[in-house]
């Protein structure tokens, strides 16, 4: 084809019209066969160029659901996701999370007679576990090893005590890592606290300056499998002994290029927890119609599975 092509674009070049010049002719009919040639190389060379290059904005939403009916009746709801974006100077990152369970009782009684009864049956339906957080991250590069970064954060758990707890960040610090195989970065930083307490303490203060430590390890167990620990250490500079800790470590495993199978175990431990109001009875157990405040547990944790998608 592309000697027919040049056989009849040369053809001419031994015919010349009457109103052009020979050697005008030959220059705009070589240039023109020179142009149809090298076409598609040129294409050929910009294809790549012209491809798209990877979003800098990626993805991962984890979902997990339990619900149980008939003689009781439980919910549990859990959402997480995460959303990162890679920048030429450093990394920017958004976290959410909810945790939902909600448990139903059912009383039942017997009216009538022995003989004839009916029974009647009342639900109560409670929530026992609420907690929801949502966070933003900036890590700023400052050199191949060191980075500074910003974060603040926003959480809300009812049943360990607080209605809201915001905390701001202000830290840097240094990653170690192989590539391809596991990177951890470890980090230290000035914050500042907001809490406030579902049954405030008028002995302690709703807010405070403070001193946290962040240890981030990812490894590539294999080509399939991660493991991920994440580890979060708060003290409040007023208290030392007012020290929060939140440890979660999990492990995925792919299922497609998309989806994901992950476990995690999650601690949250508050050495000096928020204290709850409840009544107080005399000796024989009868209401003396006060109350007092007395802490809660130290220790909560959570065991999920989720399905991951990655987008």
């Amino acid at each position: 084809m592309t000697r027919s092509l040049l056989t009849a674009m040369i053809a001419p070049m031994r015919r010349p019209p009457a109103c052009a010049s020979a050697p005008a002719t030959r220059v705009l009919l070589v240039t023109a066969a020179a142009a149809v040639l090298l076409a598609p190389m040129e294409a050929r060379a910009q294809g790549p160029a012209l491809a798209e290059s990877p979003s800098p904005w990626q993805n991962q939403t984890e979902f997990s659901l339990l619900t149980t009916g008939g003689n009781s009746s439980t919910s549990t709801v859990g959402l997480r996701n995460t959303l990162r974006r890679a920048l030429e100077t450093g990394d920017l990152r958004f976290d959410l999370s909810v945790l939902r369970t909600d448990a139903s009782r059912i009383e039942r009684r017997a009216v009538g007679t022995p003989e004839s009864f009916r029974v009647e049956k009342d639900t109560d339906t409670e929530r026992t576990a609420e907690r929801y957080a949502a966070q933003g991250r900036y890590d700023r590069n400052l050199s191949e090893r060191t980075f500074a970064y910003g974060s603040t954060g926003w959480e809300r758990n009812t049943p360990a005590g607080f209605n809201y707890r915001s905390v701001t960040a202000l830290g840097a610090g240094t990653r170690f890592e192989r590539p391809d195989a596991w990177e951890t970065r470890v980090g230290a930083a000035l914050t500042y606290t907001f809490q406030e307490d579902v049954d405030p303490d008028p002995t302690r203060d709703d807010s405070f300056a403070g001193l946290r430590g962040t240890l981030d390890h990812r490894h590539r167990l294999t080509t399939g499998t991660r493991l991920e620990v994440k580890w979060v250490v708060d003290a409040n500079a007023q208290e030392w002994n007012d020290v929060r800790g939140n440890l979660s470590q999990s492990v995925s495993s792919s299922l497609s290029d998309r989806l994901a199978l992950k476990t995690t175990l999650q601690f949250l431990v508050d050495n000096e927890p928020p204290s709850r109001r409840i009544p107080l009875v005399d000796a024989g157990g009868e209401p003396t119609g006060t109350t007092v405040l007395t802490p809660l547990g130290k220790v909560d944790r959570s065991l999920s599975i989720a399905l991951v998608v990655t987008l």
